[in-house]
């Protein structure tokens, strides 16, 4: 007689498989017992219980973290997990939106003065002059290597992340005036050692904020291309659907991307959002073929809205 499987366990094999990550882990294990343990006060515990039920459940789930008081990303967060386990799209539970108003990390002028300090400090000046030309995770900068430098499937010049998050491997498209300044540091980076050092890490600095203000100087770039280009717009779908062919699986449905791609109409913000543009003097329109161009070859999201709410306002 095989061992029985509890419901909590198989969703989490379920959740994790792809996952290397270790925050991620665990983040996913702490979501998946949470879940587990909502589906047992519905009556469901065993597995064979959640069949047929599975997107009624999530979507009770979702309006008791919401009654609870949740903020909507960590109700986003909450549900990744379970989602994925039962293999029901994230798009099908109805849940408050994320906006840029309720997304706080960084945006403090107020707070983190030692970074602030340490960021005009010439003991990491490196480590922020990459930063700004590269706009990637803190994680992530502290595991690169000297051999991290690399061309992407269209031939342009990235850095490569061998683990980002979600435990993916993901490629940062350099933009062309900031190619001179990377090359540098990796050439002359011990090819025995992290590309950065612990000292170098350790660190208060806003690095998150670094990488929000690549991915705006990103935008402007491609903005300004489509704009003063007019066929710039056929080479630029070109290499965000070669990008997305190489990372996914031939069967992976690509019906949304293939839309945001190649739908000419602007990126509308509305509600909050577009009250927060306007006043940051910002445009509430924005150029949806370039906000896929820094989401994906900038964020390694693959969504425009990415862009927009956590990064460009």
């Amino acid at each position: 007689m095989g061992r029985y499987r509890s419901l909590q366990s198989i969703m989490l094999a379920e959740a994790l498989k792809g996952i290397t990550d270790n925050q991620t882990i665990t983040a996913y294990k702490k979501d998946c017992k949470l879940f587990a343990a909502y589906c047992k006060e519905q009556g469901v515990k065993r597995p064979d219980q959640l069949q047929g039920k599975e997107k009624e459940l999530l979507q009770g789930y979702e309006k008791q973290l919401e009654a609870s008081g949740y903020s909507p990303a960590t109700i986003h967060r909450r549900l990744a997990a379970p989602c994925k386990a039962t293999n029901i799209s994230m798009s099908e539970i109805e849940k408050p939106k994320r906006t840029s108003g309720k997304i706080t990390r960084s945006r403090n002028e107020k707070a983190n003065r030692q970074g602030k300090r340490e960021i005009e400090d010439e003991r990491y000046s490196r480590l922020v002059t990459f930063q700004r030309a590269v706009g990637i995770r803190r994680a992530e900068l502290a595991r690169l290597t000297a051999t991290d430098l690399t061309e992407d499937e269209s031939g342009y010049l990235c850095v490569n992340v061998s683990r980002g998050k979600g435990g993916k491997r993901q490629l940062q498209r350099l933009l062309p005036e900031d190619e001179g300044t990377v090359i540098e540091i990796f050439q002359n980076a011990d090819p025995k050692q992290k590309l950065f050092s612990k000292e170098e890490m350790q660190n208060k600095i806003d690095l998150h904020g670094i990488r929000r203000e690549h991915a705006q100087r990103a935008y402007k770039y491609y903005a300004d291309r489509l704009k003063n280009e007019p066929g710039y717009k056929y080479e630029l779908r070109k290499e965000l659907a070669a990008r997305y062919r190489e990372f996914h699986r031939p069967g992976d449905s690509n019906k949304r991307f293939l839309h945001d791609i190649m739908n000419e109409e602007p990126y509308r913000l509305r509600g909050e959002n577009r009250q927060k543009a306007i006043e940051q003097g910002k445009e509430a329109e924005c150029n949806r073929l370039a906000l896929m161009a820094v989401s994906v070859l900038h964020l390694s999201h693959w969504r425009p809205g990415v862009a927009v709410v956590n990064y460009l306002i």
